[in-house]
């Protein structure tokens, strides 16, 4: 694995804290999850950066999109309780199926023949 995808993953991973840090903030009215959700963003973005710098833009940020996604979603659901049902799998479905179609062109041609690549 290049170090491109490691900072990607690591950025998706601090971006995910920032967010679920917003989340606990309460509109930013508790001070220390506030401070982390900031800080969680501001590490974010500099590793995004980085991994910027290695890898297409494209692939950087559908896979930060896709990964970003399922991690808070997975977040809300354990940390907040928050409902996971059908509409959530569809959707998180769908956003892998698209990650993957834009990543590996080839992979709709293969699956679907006849399918102009």
């Amino acid at each position: 694995m290049s170090f491109g995808y490691l900072f990607l993953v690591a950025a998706v991973l601090f971006e995910n804290l920032g967010t679920a840090a917003l989340k606990g903030s309460n509109g930013l009215r508790k001070l220390l999850p506030g401070i982390i959700a900031v800080f969680g963003y501001v590490v974010s973005f500099s590793l995004m950066g980085q991994a910027l710098a290695r890898l297409p833009l494209a692939i950087a940020y559908s896979v930060w999109s896709g990964m970003g996604m399922s991690v808070v979603t997975l977040t809300g659901i354990l940390i907040y309780r928050e409902k996971f049902n059908t509409k959530v799998v569809l959707g998180l479905g769908l956003i892998f199926s698209g990650v993957l179609v834009s990543n590996f062109p080839g992979l709709l041609g293969s699956l679907l023949p006849g399918v102009a690549r």
